[in-house]
């Protein structure tokens, strides 16, 4: 099977090298119950934009932050280009040296192509890169950064924690005939602390090999509105205003300034962006049955967004939640115990 590489986003991945020692020990195995301690057993922090018995298609790592690194381009770009206005207007109307203005004009300009490089890489792209678990052929469609589209079987991929920073995510690689050398890599669904990647990893897991569909579908409480559609304003604010708990509304107060400043960078990147389209054939090996009882998207999503955003749902709307999620994940984990006798 030829693989083709991806390129990364802001930071290309390093492939054509040996799996290293971290990355071995960091692996998340098919086949395998995770060893996973507290009461829940999957999480699916927010990534799904559609399962349903054929297949399972999840955001990629970018779509949470995109926007993020782009709003301090933007900021940045906007206050040169004012700057360079002043000091323009200034050397006009005030007879100001031309041989300054000149230097001026082509360090704003430096500045704001080195901004716009980065810009660029958010904006006039794809609205996100998205990843499709087909459970049916047990294979896994992959929507790369540079918009090639790549199957590859569900029993081939590496998969493994990556850093980033001060967080951490799930990555693909697709290894040589040896084993052991990288040739392609993709990231999806979430960056966050790496005590939940172990749930996270075992929702997908779960999807692809267990027989629990109906109680996975039960933990899917929202789906990001990105299928066949870009994210609204509204939608993409929220996203970036979202807190776990009421303790954190002074954060969100200080935070609010910045957020908004982000929202606007994400709606343009949003807006500019195309939506992925998948190939005809990777449409066809996910046709869904007629009928298929589980069918989880947007159009599910609660319509008092905002009282979960901000952490100011009802007392009993909270307790339904929590009581759904504690429910499907009981029953998940009978069923796990009952094909793996309780074994990790």
């Amino acid at each position: 099977m030829a693989i083709s590489h991806d390129i990364g986003l802001f930071i290309p991945f390093k492939i054509n090298r040996p799996l290293t020692k971290e990355e071995k020990q960091s692996r998340f195995v098919r086949g395998k119950r995770r060893k996973i301690s507290g009461e829940a057993t999957v999480l699916d922090l927010e990534t799904v934009i559609r399962m349903n018995s054929s297949y399972l298609e999840i955001v990629d790592k970018f779509y949470p932050t995109k926007g993020y690194i782009a709003s301090f381009m933007m900021a940045f770009c906007i206050l040169f280009i004012i700057f360079f206005l002043a000091i323009a207007k200034t050397t006009i109307f005030n007879g100001g040296d031309l041989p300054s203005l000149f230097f001026v004009f082509f360090l704003c300009g430096g500045v704001v192509f080195y901004c716009m490089r980065f810009l660029l890489k958010d904006w006039f792209r794809k609205t996100h890169y998205p990843v499709r678990f087909n459970r049916k052929k047990q294979q896994v469609h992959i929507y790369q950064i540079s918009g090639e589209v790549i199957t590859v079987p569900w029993g081939d991929i590496f998969f493994t924690t990556s850093k980033q920073r001060i967080s951490y995510c799930i990555v693909g690689h697709l290894l040589s005939e040896d084993k052991e050398t990288v040739l392609n890599t993709f990231s999806f669904g979430y960056v966050g602390p790496r005590e939940e990647l172990a749930l996270y990893w075992e929702f997908i897991r779960c999807y692809m090999e267990e027989d629990c569909l109906e109680e996975l579908a039960e933990t899917v409480l929202f789906c990001p509105p990105v299928e066949k559609q870009k994210e609204g304003y509204v939608a993409g604010l929220q996203r970036l205003m979202q807190i776990d708990s009421r303790g954190d509304w002074l954060l969100l107060v200080l935070n609010l300034p910045f957020a908004l400043i982000e929202s606007i960078a994400r709606y343009i990147a949003m807006q500019t962006s195309k939506i992925p389209q998948w190939s005809q054939d990777v449409i066809d090996a996910c046709a869904v049955e007629p009928n298929d009882p589980i069918n989880i998207g947007a159009e599910n999503n609660s319509p008092h967004r905002w009282r979960t955003v901000l952490a100011n749902e009802t007392r009993e709307a909270y307790d339904a939640k929590n009581q759904r999620l504690k429910s499907a994940n009981q029953k998940i984990k009978a069923k796990l115990d009952a094909k793996y006798g309780g074994k990790i």
